[in-house]
């Protein structure tokens, strides 16, 4: 009994450290220049107002005012909004970080009950880089939050820990989750394989139980659908994530597959992708060799596999490894997602590789720790350029908030020109005032309208003085770190032109005035000298 009682006390300091040390890692400040908060914060302000144009119309532009879209994300801008009326930005990041080590317990939960302890927590360090990777606030938070919630109640379900009336409140999650992100559907996909699964296993197994599961799986899945129409859009919102790609005239980093980033940028975290592709590979092979060891040992049947193959819920398993491994190859933003599936995967796999009673080792109980420890200082050193680019912290990053105080304790007016970086940013400090040329949602521009317009003007001195005089434009807000050609080019020649004036710069953001009597008495006070600006001009 006692040595129960001080194994129970080891795994639970070891799980409060790992939770702690996730938390770290995943804290950061944050950037409001270039983050979507300050759009869904003002979102849900407008919401809380009565004002739902925002739900269908590219509100927040002056360019296109009323170009249709649909507001995917409407519910978690009037969450976003109670949580900083009430906590403020350093509340924000605290129940991002609470809700992100509640999502990551559910998949450990998960991986524990498919495995056994210390397996998972290996297997949770190699995967921490690609677990915290996604640190920035963002709608998705929840969707990570209903996964985790789904695959962890399937499988409860599955081994007959919870009843399907249980297993029926997931179909009200449904109806919240697609009010909240458009990563809604994944949990009709997991809804889809676990129904495959029983399916399965009833044409072999011919049990009553499984007949259960499939009516049970196939009710949830028909009323989780349904209540998905529940939302602003109707069958529109149902079918956006079919069709969100189909006008995107603006290549965004985060949405670009791992070849193409291979190709024109060296991105520390990549690395760790690749390590975490290859561990989930190897992991199978390893399961595939002790199946086959196990075969021809005890002579299964072709059928005495399958069954094998069923009661380890392999079919889920390897449906789930297709799906992730292909979504994280193809996209960067989707390494977090592949990574929180990976983790119960890759520990069910490797379950059975252990020598005997492996959890009940002295081995393993005094050992677990510096391995943990071992392996993840190995991480660190695998790729130092990952960990020394992330700031830690909580709230907003310092001084962040400078440049829109400066327009606005000013008066300064537009028409503004900036760039696709800091437009929701200007939404958050300048909205109704101000409007913006374009912000960080490419879906709601035309995508001839980067092709044609944005880029070149930024590229080519002429066709910018036509849409200056065009658009009228009287001030320009730009966020410095933007590190495409164009607007490199376009801000060092903003800085020679003589009828433009810098009148506030910072480590985020730089405003210039046009030079007109509007603008004299600000010039005057506030203009930079172009010798600030050296460096960037040679």
């Amino acid at each position: 009994m006692k040595r129960m009682v001080t194994k129970d006390w080891l795994r639970a300091l070891i799980l409060i450290s790992l939770s702690l040390l996730y938390l770290y890692l995943l804290a950061t400040p944050i950037n409001l220049a270039t983050a979507d908060l300050g759009r869904f914060i003002k979102n849900g302000e407008l919401i809380f107002s009565g004002n739902f144009e925002i739900l269908t119309k590219n509100f927040y532009s002056y360019t296109y005012p009323d170009f249709p879209f649909v507001n995917h994300h409407w519910g978690t801008g009037a969450l976003f909004y109670l949580f900083y009326q009430g906590l403020g930005f350093t509340g924000l990041s605290l129940i991002f970080s609470s809700i992100s080590l509640v999502t990551f317990l559910l998949f450990f939960s998960t991986a524990l009950s498919k495995s056994n302890f210390y397996i998972s927590l290996l297997v949770s360090i190699i995967l921490l880089p690609l677990l915290v990777y996604r640190n920035e606030i963002r709608p998705e938070m929840f969707s990570y939050l209903f996964m985790g919630i789904f695959l962890w109640a399937l499988n409860k379900y599955i081994e007959d820990k919870i009843s399907s009336t249980k297993l029926f409140l997931l179909s009200f999650t449904s109806l919240i989750w697609i009010n909240l992100h458009i990563f809604f559907f994944f949990g009709l996909f997991l809804i889809g394989v676990f129904f495959v699964e029983s399916l399965a296993d009833w044409l072999v197994n011919k049990t009553p139980e499984a007949l259960k599961k499939i009516k049970s799986l196939g009710f949830l899945g028909i009323v989780s659908l349904v209540l998905s129409f529940l939302n602003p859009a109707g069958v529109e919102g149902v079918l956006h994530p079919l069709r969100i790609y189909g006008n995107y005239g603006y290549r965004v980093l985060e949405e670009q597959s791992i070849p193409f980033l291979d190709k024109v940028i060296q991105l520390p975290v990549l690395i760790y992708f690749k390590l975490a592709l290859g561990l989930l590979i190897l992991s199978w092979v390893v399961w595939i060799y002790l199946l086959g060891r196990r075969y021809f040992k005890e002579k299964f049947s072709a059928r005495g596999i399958l069954k094998n193959i069923l009661e380890n819920r392999k079919i889920t398993d390897l449906s789930l490894s297709a799906v992730f491994a292909y979504l994280g190859w193809i996209m960067l933003r989707n390494f977090t997602i592949s990574a929180l599936f990976f983790l119960p995967i890759i520990a069910s796999n490797l379950k059975d590789l252990r020598p005997g009673e492996y959890t009940k080792s002295e081995f393993s109980k005094y050992l677990i720790i510096p391995a943990a420890a071992v392996l993840f200082i190995f991480l660190l050193v695998l790729s130092p350029g990952y960990w020394e680019n992330r700031p830690s912290g909580i709230g907003l990053m310092p001084g962040v908030e400078r440049a829109g105080e400066f327009f606005k304790e000013n008066s300064l007016k537009g028409p503004i020109f900036n760039n696709y970086d800091i437009g929701g940013y200007l939404i958050y400090f300048l909205y109704p005032k101000e409007k913006v040329f374009v912000d960080n949602r490419p879906e709601v521009y035309p995508a001839d309208f980067f092709t044609k317009t944005y880029i070149p003007m930024q590229e080519d001195q002429q066709i910018w003085e036509a849409k200056s005089k065009e658009y009228n434009f009287n001030s320009i807000f730009f966020y410095r770190q933007d590190l495409t050609p164009w607007a490199q080019k376009f801000l060092i020649a903003r800085v020679k032109d003589p009828g433009w004036a810098a009148v506030f710069v910072d480590n985020y953001n730089i405003i210039f005035l046009k030079r007109n009597e509007q603008n004299m008495e600000l010039i005057r006070k506030y203009e930079l000298p172009k010798e600030m600006f050296k460096a960037n001009r040679d």
